[in-house]
């Protein structure tokens, strides 16, 4: 099975999960493909966000001395609005142009292939067309003649995709799409976040419903979207179910009220989102923890900060149950949040080794 991580490239995101993680301390036997995020699109090519990602692209690409099966991908895109997708689909022409040149771009530096990460076509409605949803298939098309046409060296083709229903019925051709990609991973984690229109707690990223959801509520967690995603046309064998290795943080109402959905303010500490290590430093430092028996995941909370995150218990029970489910494999969110350093338990990037344990154990150290 597929063990996909994206390693960020260290600059501040507005969601705060991005952290300074060396190249040189990354395990290249960690994972079987890293994607390195991001760079944009613009004026139909693939542009750097900074001259010096260049030498980073170099960096992770030199991981792969000591392990030569890894493969190493470029994600076009992430949440920005800015991505250049919209205007790039909108012209065939450009679309044509555009994936000649990313091959040739991918082949320059060496990547074994690319990652679109476009935050979400059509979406969201009222300020989106509608045909970008037709548009983005025959990107994926094109792209896919360009990449597999050379047999010798054939180069890869992968999505971030959305989890929530609604967005996944906007935003793709899902039975269309699975004829072009390698595989796509499904974004299994911000489906709950503090919005203005819902001020309640909720998991950033639950394996399963709770009883009390009912209606749209109970499809927001991994279980539901990975069975829609393969209604939907995914074959299991190209779909990569996405865990989180960053939490979620809100402001509390009333710090007596501390449950799941309880009333709350508005983001919490460190700008809404927080990492793996973060999150276990916030329990020792006192915060009080709490594991949901239901959604299968952890929560914290200490006076008004209250914490949804993911820690070595609930990271292992969703790589069984992704593992028994009979998908291509698990990714992460991202190498830059876990514990690279081994400051919490001793173990260097901790999460990530429970999930090689648990998908591949023969190759786990």
């Amino acid at each position: 099975m597929h063990r996909v991580s994206y390693y960020a490239i260290p600059r501040q995101r507005p969601d705060n999960t991005v952290k300074h993680l060396p190249v040189q301390d990354i395990d290249p036997f960690l994972c079987t493909h890293i994607i390195v995020a991001f760079a944009d699109v613009e004026n139909a090519d693939i542009k750097p966000v900074d001259e010096s990602d260049v030498e980073v692209y170099k960096e992770v690409l030199s991981l792969k001395i000591q392990n030569p099966e890894l493969k190493v991908l470029l994600s076009l895109g992430g949440a920005s609005p800015d991505t250049g997708f919209p205007a790039l689909v909108r012209d065939p022409q450009a679309v044509v142009k555009f994936s000649k040149k990313t091959k040739e771009f991918l082949e320059h530096f060496g990547f074994d292939g690319v990652d679109l990460d476009w935050e979400f076509p059509a979406w969201p409605c009222l300020r989106s067309d509608h045909r970008e949803k037709q548009w983005f298939t025959n990107l994926v098309e094109q792209l896919s003649l360009q990449l597999k046409s050379s047999s010798t060296n054939p180069l890869l083709l992968t999505l971030a995709v959305a989890a929530p229903k609604n967005v996944v019925n906007r935003s793709y051709e899902v039975d269309k799409l699975a004829k072009y990609v390698d595989f796509v991973s499904m974004m299994g984690y911000d489906y709950h976040i503090f919005w203005p229109y819902l001020p309640f707690t909720g998991h950033n990223a639950p394996l399963y419903k709770r009883k009390s959801e009912r209606c749209y509520f109970a499809t927001m967690n991994i279980e539901w979207t990975a069975r829609y995603w393969v209604e939907k046309g995914m074959p299991k064998d190209k779909l990569v179910i996405g865990v989180p290795t960053y939490g979620r943080t809100w402001k509390l109402l009333n710090q007596a009220w501390h449950g799941v959905a309880a009333p709350a303010l508005g983001e919490g500490m460190l700008g809404g989102s927080l990492s793996y290590p973060q999150a276990y430093f916030f329990i020792k430092e006192g915060g009080q923890e709490c594991f949901d028996g239901e959604s299968r995941v952890p929560y914290a909370w200490r006076g008004k900060d209250w914490v949804s995150f993911d820690n070595s218990d609930s990271i292992r029970e969703k790589a069984v149950w992704i593992r028994d489910f009979g998908c291509a494999g698990i990714m992460t969110w991202n190498l830059n949040c876990d514990d690279w350093a081994g400051v919490c338990e001793g173990k260097k990037f901790e999460l990530h080794g429970i999930i090689k344990d648990v998908i591949n154990p023969k190759m786990s150290n």
